[in-house]
């Protein structure tokens, strides 16, 4: 059987190749180009958004009062500032991991827009005890911006970078900008039935038009960045830097658009509910006129599920300026949905408002006949305007009740004078 291994002697191990000593984590980075300012490793680009602002319909970078009352829906009027385009800073950063206590950023890229230009700076972790340093320098830059642009960094970049201040003992307020505008939000207060995920991928294909080509996906970015520090080449780790500084354009051009989107000039071809959404948001800021136009156009299109929701907003923005106009969207908005009691009782308040009797007790015959047509669940969800007043039907019954004997004293008034004629 050939026997059995002596145990008693240990079995000799194989010869080991000798490994060869690595560079210095600063030679290494130089491959990828990155050079040393003081103890940190900085990377100095500047690349032309031309191209990009063409391709996504934007004359150039958004200038930073026009970013901040975009995102903090302020009225066109407002002042917000003085702030130069040299006072706005956009930010992004990669990270080991996306949650927990691994959450370290490896590669944080800072850029400004000079004209259709933006200089990027790129800080790389190339060895990972010299975190600090690389907060210090990147607190430092941040600090120079009155203005900071991010894409989810409300909610993820600048949380991360100020809890690795924490752990690395460096003042938290070093990386707080003073006015900070994340895109994310107006992204989806605008386009989020256009986009579904308001990712910025998504966001990038839909509004800008731009497609990456050979792109290093962000969940590969851990793996790479491991991979090169233990002495992977430069290429796996170039992927990445390039993933990042497209991330910067990016989001420095979707600020443009969405200041052209809020300006007038949509993105083309035109969603059904861009309109609609942008309507809203110039309500918010006071621009009824502009407002106005979107929701007609909107209400328009009756096959557009935002047809309808358009055409309940236009009739409360008529009911003090224009209220013939109100009455014929309300007669309109009924006609296209025939179940839609709001509407019906919208149109009832506004034809008695202006003195057509007749016509608010017909509209109110016509919703007690849909009343009755529904099942008694459905009856039992419909909206009524107070839950004291016994469900929809007897909301609808004092309304033509008290019609009718307005009714009543208006023929009785009319009387005398047909008997003088």
């Amino acid at each position: 059987m050939g026997g059995l291994v002596d145990l008693s002697r240990p079995l000799p191990s194989p010869p080991t190749a000798r490994a060869e000593p690595q560079p210095a984590p600063a030679e290494r980075a130089a491959a990828l180009g990155f050079a040393a300012e003081g103890a940190a490793l900085v990377r100095r680009v500047r690349v032309d958004l031309g191209p990009f602002l063409e391709r996504a319909g934007a004359g150039g970078p958004a200038a930073p009062p026009d970013l901040v009352r975009l995102l903090y829906r302020l009225p066109a009027g407002a002042p917000a500032g003085p702030l130069s385009d040299a006072e706005a800073m956009v930010l992004d950063i990669e990270t080991l991991g996306l949650r927990g206590s691994g959450v370290l950023p490896f590669l944080v890229g800072l850029g400004v827009p000079r004209g259709r230009f933006l200089e990027i700076d790129q800080y790389l972790l190339a060895d990972l005890g010299g975190e600090g340093p690389m907060l210090d320098a990147v607190a430092a830059r941040v600090g120079t911006s009155r203005v900071l642009l991010t894409y989810n960094g409300r909610g993820f970049d600048i949380p991360v970078l100020r809890a690795r201040c924490v752990i690395n003992r460096r003042p938290v307020d070093t990386i707080s900008p003073a006015i900070h505008c994340d895109l994310l939000g107006p992204v989806r207060r605008l386009f989020r039935e256009r986009l579904g995920a308001c990712t910025l991928r998504q966001a990038e294909v839909s509004l800008l038009g731009l497609v990456r080509e050979d792109d290093v996906p962000g969940a590969e970015a851990p793996a790479r960045f491991r991979a090169w520090l233990a002495g992977g080449p430069p290429s796996v780790l170039e992927g990445v830097i390039r993933h990042n500084q497209l991330d910067l354009c990016s989001t420095v051009v979707l600020g443009a658009r969405l200041a052209a989107h809020a300006g007038g000039l949509l993105v083309e071809p035109v969603h059904p509910a861009d309109r609609y959404r942008l309507a809203v948001h110039l309500e918010a800021v006071g621009m009824a006129d502009a407002a106005a136009t979107h929701l007609t156009t909107a209400f328009q299109d009756a096959a557009s599920p935002w047809s309808r929701p358009a055409g309940h907003r236009l009739a409360r923005r008529l009911r003090r300026d224009a209220p013939g106009s109100q009455v014929a969207v309300l007669r309109e908005l009924w006609r296209r949905h025939p179940e839609d009691l709001t509407a019906a009782r919208g149109l009832a308040i506004a034809l008695e408002r202006r003195g057509e009797v007749e016509g608010a007790l017909a509209v109110c015959a016509e919703a007690e006949a849909v009343l009755a047509s529904w099942a008694g669940w459905r009856r039992r969800l419909a909206v009524v305007a107070a839950r004291e007043s016994g469900g929809p039907e007897a909301e609808w019954r004092h309304r033509r009740e008290r019609l009718s004997r307005r009714a009543s004293r208006g023929r009785e008034a009319a009387l005398p004078l047909a008997g003088s004629g």
